[in-house]
């Protein structure tokens, strides 16, 4: 503006006092009109910014609502989107979409469907997975669901009618974005909290997202790539699952909301935060189309219970894969296999299930057994089982080349596998067995080969579970093997390829993606996997269209284990247990999942936490790492505190790789394995808890494994103080020592009691006057964890440490000890699961007794309610045995208590004894021969009237 303003040149004024007025009179008539010209400039100035900023805008977001087409039913709107800048001849990757279709549908009462597809041709969709249908919701009427839009541009904003949160809003005021071109799609909204968490799989150190920058980019693209940390920098740090579900958190009311994206492309998300604490995320994806579900705001477990209920809960794993697993790749015979299992025995260090690594393969190639360095592997495994022990081998994605192997004969006959798009032929990778070939999971063969292949791998060696690696998929060669690869030595150039690490293009293998209009983490989506351009069969043009690799990539995976899974249940009749590298949703509905292939250092100790919480929201809740480490040398203190918090882990098996020093718990000497035979005893002797848990989820929905700020949001230190702690449901908290050369931990107590299973005492007070919690400090010994019980629950407890348990199936015969740590109200309550633990789909078959326990001080009783109650034959732990009531110094003169059945039929006087040192009450059986699940009532303080017997 100041440039706009011109003064009257020198030349024409008149210094004499006749010219004044003169002068005045010129200078006021040009001062005028400057001003009339400058604001006419001005004007044109700002017609000109606010046409360039509409420009921006609509660059941003070129679509505007046809208002003709609105369409509004009562659960379910629709509209078309017109692209104001789409040119009528265009092709290829960059081809804008002209009209795209929008449907607004209320699934749920809280949750919300947003799909934005091309309405001129028909493109690439996941496919749906099959969990809602023919159930019925309780929806919201459209009108009530808080969903406005906006006409040009195209816009839209979500409410939650509750409690009046702005969930999400695209909108031009929010800098939203919307671009649909063929090969590149994004979609950027608003939200009013920085707060996000999820976005898998990665390996970071927070579980907030972005928590250290300002600007973060995360890619989401399965890969073979071993664990890069991933601190938002330039994204492609993405590591070997697709899972595209986050929440967030409004840091006003703590609550949370979720936001699911089904896509299956290569893609990212930009995180910029805003002014105001709001954060802006751009969806930018390769291909597919917008498809989001956003799920209205309640408490964490709340959102992740309905996200789980959409996608399909996790399937139910059985109950001794809660037990102790170990492995290595490295143990190169059977000898070696029994040295190591004989040597846990001798050091008494619990055992579960011992794993077989690609060791134990002919050649690699899957199916496979080495008849020479493995022979006697199928006595091996029945000798376990004698022991109640288990044995699970791995099975790699790709199947060996070979024109002789039975398997790839059979595929190849069928055309089962997927094709090249360059010979035409059958697609050509290599992995461990050198020159591989990958099935095609939609060929209706596929699934039989699996299965035969498993059935003569079955009868080789019996096995319990199937381990499911490579499966991204991985390749050493970068899209597909050169022809000439066909004639090399199979182990040599695989060797070469693996040190080359090739992310060079091959030349014969140009394809259609080779000049995307955006590349998400700036990196070739073909590196390390097979080709973009690979085709899988297809039964017409649509499909021969959009089943490429290019779509299809992150399904495999999840393709691979539901085979798997119809193994184990159609051709064994037993609940299986596999456990995946790739996933994504869907995955949960038939696998577990480890966090890949980490490193043996104190930051990746801490950084598996944050990746077993992720899992929890995607709906896998037996998750864990590699305890130790998988790659490079552990020590002993690294190993051993790593034993002590890898115990808890949902999923625990300690798995190193073949260049490593070994690392079994015994190897580093009596320290480290009294640290991990007690932590594992310890760990058993919650399992019913933990069983009971993982159950729920499958159940209901859930996480098993939480932060403290899901179960305590309103208190403030949680999200200070709590990062290295967890929570084992709703009760149990762990607070392990995950540094070096510490001697204490620090748990923080929020404003509750708390007690340590330890010893069963009270560490921690409800104090009335305070809002939050505070950090103590305990002692972080080499002999046992500090498991600790919060205040308001009860919980089933068997002391597998006097017991000396060694396999999760003497469980059935150790007492069963009902704990209660009563909170400031002096209430507690808590639940259990019995089952037998091994059948197939006990929740559809209701096969199993769910027990609910009602404590209250003030009623002095304990009612025991039967939430379902199955007629099998009672195990011997569910017989009644005794109750323990911690902080109980109230009660210190109470003497017994009165046990009533259901049906009022029997009662029993039973005698309780109090200890003063620990203020614990114990009831403890004489003469009942009741079960948990017969058992009305105890009434404390009572003796029974009449008494029987």
């Amino acid at each position: 503006f100041f440039l706009m303003i011109r003064r009257p040149p020198r030349s024409t004024l008149d210094r004499s006092s006749a010219a004044s007025d003169v002068y005045k009179r010129q200078v006021s008539t040009q001062s005028t009109w400057g001003l009339v010209k400058m604001a006419n400039r001005g004007i044109l100035f700002f017609i000109l910014l606010v046409s360039q900023l509409f420009i921006l805008i609509s660059c941003e977001n070129p679509f505007s609502v046809d208002t003709s087409s609105v369409k509004k039913d009562t659960y379910k709107w629709s509209m078309k989107l017109k692209n104001r800048h789409a040119r009528s001849e265009q092709d290829g990757a960059n081809k804008e979409i002209k009209t795209a279709a929008v449907t607004i549908e209320s699934l749920d009462k809280c949750v919300l469907h947003v799909k934005i597809v091309d309405d001129d041709e028909e493109r690439w969709e996941v496919p749906v997975l099959n969990t809602i249908s023919g159930k019925q919701y309780k929806k919201r009427e459209m009108d009530q669901m808080g969903f406005t839009y906006f006409d040009e541009p195209f816009g839209f904003k979500i409410v939650d009618p509750e409690y009046k949160h702005t969930v999400v809003e695209m909108s031009a005021a929010k800098e939203g974005s919307l671009q649909f071109f063929d090969k590149y799609l994004e979609l950027g909204v608003w939200y009013p909290t920085q707060r996000i968490m999820g976005l898998g799989e990665r390996v970071t150190s927070d579980f907030e997202l972005c928590a250290e920058r300002d600007e973060c980019v995360y890619t989401s693209w399965g890969k073979d790539v071993a664990s890069p940390y991933d601190d938002g920098s330039g994204g492609g740090k993405g590591t070997y699952g697709q899972q595209p579900f986050y929440l967030i958190q409004f840091t006003d009311s703590k609550k949370f909301a979720g936001v699911f994206m089904l896509n299956s492309n290569d893609q990212d998300a930009h995180m910029k935060k805003l002014v105001g604490g709001a954060m802006q995320v751009k969806h930018k994806m390769i291909g597919g189309v917008f498809d989001f579900y956003f799920f209205y705001p309640g408490n964490a477990d709340f959102v992740i219970q309905k996200y789980q209920e959409f996608i399909g809960r996790p399937y139910l794993a059985p109950f001794w894969s809660l037990g102790f697993h170990l492995c290595r790749y490295g143990w190169r015979n059977i000898e070696k296999v029994q040295d190591v299992v004989a040597k846990m025995e001798q050091s008494d260090i619990p055992l579960e299930v011992v794993w077989a690594d690609i060791d134990y393969m002919k050649d690699y190639a899957d199916f496979s057994v080495d008849p020479v360095r493995f022979h006697g592997l199928k006595e091996f495994t029945q000798e376990l089982h004698k022991k109640q022990q288990k044995w699970v081998p791995i099975i790699d994605a790709g199947l060996k080349y070979d024109l002789n192997d039975k398997y790839f004969k059979m595929g190849e006959e069928k055309g089962a596998f997927i094709k090249s798009a360059v010979t035409k032929k059958t697609l050509i990778g290599r992995v461990w067995p050198g020159l591989a070939v990958f099935l095609s999971w939609y060929h209706p063969f596929s699934k039989e080969l699996w299965h035969e292949g498993l059935k003569d791998l079955f009868a080789l060696a019996e096995f319990d579970g199937i381990w499911l690696d490579m499966n991204e998929i991985a390749n050493f060669c970068r899209g597909e093997c050169p022809p000439g690869s066909l004639e090399s030595d199979a182990e040599e150039e695989t060797s070469k390829r693996m040190l080359r690490k090739i992310s060079e293009p091959d030349p014969h293998d140009p394809h259609e993606y080779d000049n995307l209009p955006y590349r998400p983490g700036n990196q070739d989506p073909t590196d390390k996997t097979v080709s973009m351009t690979g085709y899988h069969y297809a039964t017409s043009d649509f499909e021969s269209r959009v089943r490429k690799e290019y779509n299809l990539h992150s399904l495999w995976g999840l393709y691979e284990a539901k085979a798997t899974h119809e193994f184990f249940v159609e051709k064994q009749n037993k609940r299986p247990f596999i456990l995946t590298r790739s996933n994504m949703p869907g995955s949960q509905l038939y696998t577990t999942k480890w966090l890949g292939d980490n490193h043996a250092r104190w930051d990746f100790l801490r950084y598996s936490i944050v990746g077993i919480y992720n899992y929890q929201l995607f709906g896998i809740p037996l998750t864990g790492s590699d305890i130790c480490g998988f790659m490079g040398d552990t020590n002993e203190e690294l190993c051993g505190r790593w034993m002590q918090m890898g115990a808890f882990y949902p999923f625990s098996r300690n798995h190193n790789d073949i260049h490593s020093r070994d690392q079994e718990p015994y190897v580093f000497g009596e320290k480290v394995a009294t640290a991990s035979r007690n932590a594992i005893r310890q760990k058993y002797s919650i399992l019913r808890y933990y069983y009971t848990k993982l159950f729920e989820v499958s159940l209901y929905g859930g996480s098993l494994v939480k932060p403290l700020f899901f179960e305590f949001p309103h208190d403030n230190g949680v999200y200070e103080k709590t990062k290295y702690m967890f929570m084992i449901g709703p009760a149990i908290m762990i607070p392990p020592v995950m540094h070096e050369n510490m001697a204490s931990t620090y748990p923080y107590c929020t404003n509750e009691h708390w007690y340590n299973l330890l010893d069963f005492t009270q560490v921690y007070a409800y104090n009335s006057r305070k809002q939050e919690g505070s950090q103590i400090t305990l002692q972080g010994g080499w002999e046992y964890v500090n498991v600790l019980l919060r205040g308001g629950s009860v919980i089933p407890f068997q002391d597998a440490v006097t017991q000396k348990v060694r396999r999760t199936e003497t469980l059935k015969f150790i007492p069963l000890n009902i704990v209660i740590g009563p909170d400031h109200e002096g209430k507690a309550e808590g639940t259990m699961v019995i089952d037998d633990g091994v059948s197939v789909n006990p929740i559809e078959k209701k096969e199993y007794r769910h027990l609910k326990f009602v404590f209250s001080m003030e009623k002095k009783r304990m009612d025991v309610e039967v939430l379902n109650n199955y007629g099998a034959i009672p195990y011997k732990f569910e017989e009644f045995d005794k109750v323990t009531i911690l902080g109980a110094e109230a009660w210190a003169n109470v003497r017994s208590a009165c046990l009533s059945a259901k049906n009022g039929e029997k009662k029993f006087t039973i005698p309780a004894s109090y200890s003063g040192t620990k203020k614990t009450l114990t009831f403890s059986k004489t003469d009942t021969d009741m079960n948990w699940g017969d058992i009305n009532y105890l009434q404390f303080d009572s003796s029974c009237q009449p008494n029987f017997p």
